[in-house]
């Protein structure tokens, strides 16, 4: 269990609560139903403050009062849940409007290149690209995973969000040796995703429509992609895993 300090400091750091804010929320915590200028004196916080910062706490969907101008916390598990999903919709929210505002701009640029290849430093920017490319891509891409399944848990969110973007369905190639849980293996089938076992996995990479990501160990930035934007390209490496996936069916 961890202390009650250091709770306190990670509760305002991630709720982004000034001083008179949690010395307020951590009485009523301790507490329990309590009148303003009981709260004041038990937080050492002046009363000409505490109402603003009540109603403030308020705000934050942390604590209520009655009718009476008792307040109280609102069961953390109930708040604190309220408010990760706010951010959830917050930044899917805030990510369409910087998708939609990437293909206003797109149409701005006078001359583009069909043929692009560039340096991705990351893992959160490398599955985004990812992500990018499958929903703007209407064939069925074609994965590689080596790495990725040694650190399936820990990338699971990022991998789960990849997934959740495949509407067409997939062809995943991934290691012989390698037995998925039954809860991985459901999701991939409600999501027609075709898993097939190779003794030849070496690296990650997808390929889908004319584009193929290409990802690595780094030390620098845990991982490091290589977005290669090129139809003979991506055509020629597809080929290679169509035929791939066909030696193991066989």
């Amino acid at each position: 269990m961890k202390g009650s300090h250091e709770i306190e400091l990670r509760v305002k750091d991630i709720l982004k609560l000034n001083n008179y804010e949690l010395k307020a929320y951590f009485s009523l915590l301790k507490n329990g139903k309590s009148k303003p200028i009981d709260i004041a004196k038990d937080a050492k916080i002046p009363i000409q403050r505490v109402y603003d910062t009540l109603k403030s706490l308020q705000g934050k969907g942390l604590i209520m009062a009655d009718n009476n101008n008792n307040y109280e916390v609102i069961d953390p598990k109930v708040s604190f849940s309220s408010i990760a999903n706010s951010l959830v919709i917050e930044t899917k929210n805030k990510a369409k409007e910087i998708e939609e505002l990437g293909l206003l701009i797109n149409s701005m640029v006078a001359q583009k290149s069909n043929e692009e290849i560039k340096i991705i430093h990351g893992i959160n920017q490398s599955f985004g690209h990812a992500i990018s490319l499958i929903k703007l891509c209407n064939e069925k891409p074609y994965f590689m995973v080596y790495k990725v399944i040694d650190k399936l848990n820990e990338l699971w969110p990022s991998i789960y969000e990849l997934i959740d973007s495949i509407k067409n369905g997939a062809y995943v190639i991934y290691p012989e040796n390698v037995n998925l849980q039954d809860k991985y293996i459901k999701l991939l089938n409600e999501r027609k995703i075709e898993m097939i076992k190779s003794t030849v996995t070496f690296m990650d990479l997808m390929v889908g429509c004319d584009s193929v990501i290409i990802g690595l160990p780094s030390s620098s930035y845990d991982v490091i992609s290589v977005y290669i934007n090129n139809k003979e390209f991506a055509n020629a490496l597809k080929q290679r895993l169509i035929e791939l996936t066909r030696f193991n069916k066989d």
